[in-house]
């Protein structure tokens, strides 16, 4: 039988191993997680091909399309009309040709994404010679879906913009989930909303696709046939609304009530009058 001395110093060997266990598990934690962050701030270490397109840097591993450094410069283009821009971004692309680095941001998503200055391309397939993203996904019935790629690109380096413009807002305010401000101003402006005088024509728009069914994620089709998502929509016209009606700026609007309801309802009763 151990006597009480004994037990004790079973107990302590015990706590000692278990201390050991635990440090190396942290360990083997940290060391991975400096080796993820390592890989996800720099993609160069996964793609094999970086080229630069002013001031876009594109990573990606097969050849890249010609047209490639037309779409850049038109996003570019339309995203320099917003009041946020700065001239001193730099931007890395990076294609959906590298089985590793898409995938390694947590919330990586969508046909394309965007996080601190690098716009990812995800579930999509870019054409840049007939200026399309096309995808086809479950939850659609695997419907053939198209966006159109500058406006698709403009939209994720807007969101590029406006993390460079603010970036603990931009971080806050879209842990895990979806700020309609953000989205709405991206959408504002890579879909050259801005001081176009046809918001009251949106809204009609939007009251129309929104009565209508469904399949999968809500769009409707475009005149070039490619496609827009009715709830991005629906906050690209009350950032329009917000900026161009009541007079509010980038900063204000993201002061605001996180909720989309209030400005929405007073949108409405504008259009009405």
């Amino acid at each position: 039988m151990d006597t009480v001395r004994d037990i004790q110093t079973k107990i302590k060997i015990m706590k000692k191993t278990m201390i050991k266990i635990v440090l190396s598990a942290m360990s083997i934690l940290g060391i991975s997680f400096l080796i993820w962050l390592v890989f996800l701030l720099n993609p160069s270490l996964s793609y094999a091909e970086q080229t630069q397109f002013g001031q876009i840097t594109v990573y990606h591993n097969q050849d890249l399309m010609e047209g490639t450094g037309l779409i850049l410069q038109d996003a570019i283009d339309i995203i320099k009309r917003a009041d946020i821009y700065d001239e001193s971004l730099r931007i890395q692309l990076c294609l959906h040709d590298d089985k590793l680095y898409p995938k390694l941001f947590p919330f990586a998503g969508g046909t394309a994404y965007a996080f601190f200055t690098k716009a990812v391309v995800y579930a999509s397939e870019p054409n840049f010679q007939d200026n399309s993203a096309s995808f086809k996904w479950e939850v659609n019935n695997y419907e053939l879906r198209k966006y159109n790629l500058t406006r698709l690109l403009a939209h994720e380096f807007m969101h590029n913009v406006q993390y460079y413009h603010d970036p603990s807002y931009q971080i806050l305010s879209t842990l895990g989930a979806i700020n309609w401000k953000l989205e709405g101003h991206a959408e504002y402006i890579s879909r050259e909303f801005k001081n176009d005088g046809l918001l009251k024509d949106k809204i009609a728009k939007y009251l129309l696709e929104e009565g209508k069914e469904h399949v999968g994620f809500p769009v409707f089709t475009l005149a070039d046939g490619t496609i827009q998502i009715l709830p991005y929509f629906k906050y690209a016209l009350v950032i329009q609304y917000l900026m161009e009606i009541e007079g509010l700026n980038f900063d204000q609007i993201a002061s605001l009530e996180p909720a989309i309801d209030k400005p929405f309802e007073e949108m409405m009763k504008w259009n009405s009058q």
